[in-house]
């Protein structure tokens, strides 16, 4: 079973192969930063299909010439022609150039003989690393063949091989490096053993070791080989696990470092995609004897993730030991969008690593992020280290980059290279190896090779980062008084700069042109204040370093400026405007003139200036606003209710404010003092005292002063017109609000509530008639009378309701009362009520309750149970024919020489109350009252009295609801 290097192509790894088909569901939006990506540096195969770029490095030639190098591993490249072998892969120097195919072939020597050894498809550059400044190169083919033969039997294993070569790449056959043979794995056994190893799917160096990662050794359990050396002494250290199974894939990936878990001693890192099918990584340490002994297990948590499958390490924090990043680009969560992930490890002081992630990095579904992981240098030089993570299957591929600071890694990434926009024609997978921490262009800024699966690699350069220093913003006068201000000038600002970079170059002597925005006020509309040569609140200059070290600009304050409360703040804000060309260009043209602001630092500065005002020494007003309000009369008594009528017209409110020192609050003057009313549609602002006071919109705003000083009062008597007070209304409501700039928290709103009585203007009045009543004749009891007539003479009263000028409706009734004599005091019938009618949009009957009309429901004479002429009626009261005591008359409007009062409040009457609702009607309302004399009683009882006056009243009222 071979598990293929740590990248392998999709012949010989299938689920990379899938990988590579499957679209990127998204991406994240990073700023960009200080790593360059309009001036690029390309290289490109010379044989298309070779995976050139499967594997980078960078690295610095110093015997022999001077140069910086970029390595790239082609592991399916052409063999070098020899007639016996077509495919061995190869491993490209490429110079620092703006040639795409100026790359040379790295020369191994390693001849084909199949007899003993096959170096055809070897996959030689499967792992390329450099020793560092001055050091050597390693490379690897982690399928190189070993042959055995038993008898003419052959039998292969492919154990691997890994070449060391000096600085210059050359063989240097005096340096016990590069003659080493390096042979970790036994060839003459079998796979459950060390002869399939796979040696060099991973490797690299430290200053003293060379070490390999061998995963298919023990039946592709796997296992980490370093070779140490110190001056003479050579000692191999292999770890032996007792782990029993197969398939853990130990030694896929390998780092090796110092300040791990021990200040000075190094720990051997190696990553087990597939152990317990979740993946992890092991801490092994050196052991006497050649050993190391595992001294911690960090476990992946998702099947198939393939944790461990790319490591770093990088002091993160800057505590003096590295910390550890974990690639896991299989790791997705479907609901999440999540695809691939990097655990974070802190490390404990070199004690141990958490068992779970100080943070958990996530990309986008199907990026395949984390599939690389480096420590990248301070690529911006702030001090700490830096992390570039590959997501080679996000679109084309991108890069991310992680700074860091004193807490760790940072969880957002400070800038994403996306491969599309780099303007590379048959780009892909770009990020699927990475190599930093090497300044290539010497501008004292780390630099990044990516390289990728379709024979292109990329470097991106570091951009000079500049750290403004001394970005002052200072007004003068700090206090701004009015009275002061003159036409041309009421304050100055001043604003100053100076730059470093961040790298600390001193050689480094640009000329930085800066473009800043300064704004008065900008929080406000309108502005207070305005620049004398914009002549607005807005001003855009440049400010060039070194050459300038402050500029100065006069600004004017605006008219009728209100608020003097709050500072007037200038901001500032700055940025460095360069001509970057729209495309990414080939070449190394030097990034000096191209440098960037550092993003860590605000690139904004402000400056407060306050206002001359009487406000104590810490300049903040504490006012003590309070108010006293009511509706008053006339006179100015305070009025609880509103007693309306149509002849209302106005309303007085009274208002007492007032700014005096408490124990609570010290009083100072309140700026911007107003005064908000909220009045109903039913009350029009009228006037106000003082004059000129108060405005009104939709509420009425009263301008009580600015300031409105200590120990200041008012008084104000609003006139409101009253003009839409109905039935309808129960209430009037106004509320009252106090405000002001100055700090005062207790001010409150306040409601005045002013009940409303409506007083109707009906009017009631009587139809003068004159009218004569008779009694007399014979006494018929109330047994024997059949109509109205049988009772006695007919009366009429006729009464005129004037128009309400408004409908009722829902809210009650208007009704009529009559207080009507209805007996005297021994039960006898007075006045007999007959009928009741109204007319005004109509003609109908009353009837009171109680039965009261009409009660003996005696026949009336006919419509309107009209009277008959006095001669007639003499004749029916004098059925003799005038042989009887003469009739007694009832003037309605003369006086007889003797008279008798019946009322309604004499001991001789019973009256009763008669009720008529009158409906709403605009035209008058007639309602007619007939009734009869009761014959009987006059004569029986009243013959010697006249009886005239007011026998009855009527009363005209509301009923409301």
């Amino acid at each position: 079973m071979d598990p293929g290097p740590r990248r392998a192509s999709c012949v010989r790894r299938p689920m990379l192969c899938a990988l590579a088909l499957m679209v990127a569901a998204g991406g994240r939006v990073a700023s960009a930063f200080n790593l360059d990506t309009r001036f690029l540096v390309v290289k490109e195969a010379k044989n298309p299909g070779s995976l050139f770029g499967y594997s980078v490095a960078l690295h610095r030639q110093t015997e022999r010439q001077q140069r910086y190098l970029l390595l790239a591993g082609a592991p399916r490249d052409l063999a070098m022609p020899d007639g016996y072998t077509n495919r061995t892969g190869a491993v490209y120097l490429c110079p620092l150039t703006a040639h795409k195919d100026d790359c040379m072939r790295m020369d191994i020597s390693e001849k084909s003989d199949p007899n003993h050894h096959i170096i055809e498809d070897m996959w030689l550059g499967v792992t390329v690393a450099s020793q560092g400044p001055a050091g050597r190169v390693l490379v690897c083919a982690h399928r190189y063949t070993q042959v055995l033969w038993s008898g003419s039997e052959d039998q292969r294993r492919m154990v691997g091989k890994c070449y060391v070569r000096g600085n210059d790449l050359q063989l240097d056959h005096t340096d016990d490096w590069q003659t080493y043979h390096n042979e970790m794995c036994n060839s003459n056994t079998d796979y459950l053993e060390t002869g399939m190893c796979q040696l060099g799917t991973s490797g690299g160096f430290t200053q003293n070791t060379v070490y390999f990662g061998a995963p298919g050794a023990y039946n592709w359990k796997g296992n980490s080989y370093m070779i140490q050396r110190k001056d003479w002494d050579l000692s191999e250290y292999s770890y032996k696990t007792q782990e029993d199974q197969g398939n853990l894939y130990i030694g896929y990936t390998v780092q090796v470092g110092s300040a791990v878990l021990h200040p000075k001693d190094i720990t051997i890192v190696t990553g087990a995609p597939r152990h317990r099918h979740m993946g992890a990584v092991f801490l092994l340490s050196q052991e006497a004897g050649g050993d190391l002994r595992r001294r911690q297990v960090l476990e992946g948590t998702q099947v198939g993730a393939y944790f461990g499958s790319a490591i770093a390490l990088a002091d993160l924090n800057n505590d003096g030991w590295q910390d550890l990043l974990v690639g896991a680009p299989y790791y997705f969560e479907r609901k999440e969008e999540v695809g691939g992930a990097v655990y974070v490890f802190m490390n404990q002081a070199g004690t141990s690593f958490p068992a779970h992630p100080s943070l958990l990095l996530h990309g986008p579904s199907r990026s395949a992020f984390g599939f690389s992981v480096a420590s990248i240098g301070d690529i911006n030089q702030d001090g700490f280290q830096d992390v570039a993570v590959g997501a080679p299957f996000e679109g084309l591929g991108k890069v991310y980059i992680y700074h860091s600071s004193s807490s760790g890694l940072l969880r957002r990434p400070q800038q994403v290279i996306d491969g599309e926009e780099l303007g590379l024609p048959g780009l892909a997978t770009f990020g699927y190896s990475l190599s930093g921490r090497m300044d290539v262009d010497e501008n004292f800024y780390p630099d990044l090779l990516v390289g990728s699966l379709s024979d292109r690699i990329v470097l991106l350069r570091a951009r000079p980062v500049i750290n403004i220093l001394h970005k002052t913003l200072v007004a003068r006068p700090s206090v701004l008084d009015p009275a002061f201000c003159t036409a041309t000038s009421c304050m100055q600002v001043e604003l100053c700069f100076a730059y470093n970079q961040s790298a600390g170059n001193p050689n480094y002597r640009r000329n930085i042109t800066l473009a800043y925005t300064l704004e008065a006020d900008r929080d406000r509309r309108p502005p207070r204040l305005r620049f004398a040569r914009s002549q607005s609140a807005v001003f855009h200059g440049f400010f060039s370093m070194p050459d300038t070290h402050c500029q100065k600009l006069e600004l004017l304050l605006m008219d009728n400026v209100r608020d003097k409360l709050r500072p007037i703040i200038i901001s500032m804000n700055y940025s460095l405007p360069l001509r970057m060309p729209e495309r990414p260009r080939l070449g190394l043209r030097s990034l000096d003139a191209y440098p960037v602001l550092n993003q860590a630092q605000t690139l904004e500065n402000h400056t407060e200036v306050q206002f001359q005002k009487e406000c104590g020494q810490d300049n903040k007003c504490d006012s003590n606003l309070d108010m006293k309000a009511a509706f008053v009369s006339e006179l100015g008594q305070p009025l609880s209710r509103l007693h309306y009528s149509k002849d209302v017209r106005k309303l007085h409110l009274s208002i007492n404010v007032t700014n005096i020192r408490s124990r609570e609050r010290t009083g100072e003057d309140a700026h911007e003092a107003l005064l908000t009313l909220a009045v109903p549609p039913a009350l029009l602002l009228s006037s106000v005292r003082p004059a000129g006071t108060c405005q009104a919109n939709e509420t009425i705003i009263c301008e009580l002063g600015n300031p409105f000083k200590r120990n200041q009062r008012m008084e104000l008597l609003i006139t409101f017109e009253v003009i839409g007070v109905t039935l309808h209304t129960r209430e009037l409501q106004t509320q009252l609000q106090l405000s002001t700039s100055s700090h005062q928290d207790n001010l409150q709103p306040m409601t005045l509530t002013l009940l409303v009585d409506y007083t109707l203007q009906a009017s009631l009045s009587m139809v003068s008639h004159r009218l004569q009543s008779f009694f007399g004749g014979t006494v018929m009891g109330e047994s024997g009378m059949k109509t109205v007539e049988d009772v006695g003479s007919p009366l009429k009263y006729e009464f005129q309701v004037g128009p309400v000028g408004e409908g009722l409706a829902a809210l009650g009734t208007l009704v009529l009362g009559l207080e009507w004599p209805y007996e005297v005091i021994n039960g006898k019938w007075l006045l007999y009520p007959t009928e009741i009618t109204i007319h005004g949009n109509g003609s109908w009957p009353c009837q009171p309750p109680g039965g009261l009309v009409n009660p003996l429901n005696l026949t009336l004479s006919g419509p309107g149970d009209r009277p008959p002429s006095p001669q007639r009626r003499r004749r029916q009261l004098d059925p003799g024919g005038g042989q009887g005591p003469p009739p007694v008359t009832l003037a309605a409007a003369k006086k007889a020489k003797s008279e008798a009062q019946l009322t309604c409040d004499s001991d001789r009457t019973r009256c009763v109350w008669l009720e008529c609702p009158i409906p709403d009607s605009p035209v008058i309302t007639n309602v007619t009252v007939r009734a009869r004399v009761w014959n009987s009683t006059f004569i029986e009882h009243l013959a010697q009295d006249l009886i005239q006056k007011r026998m009855g009243e009527g009363r005209l009222g509301g009923s409301v609801s």
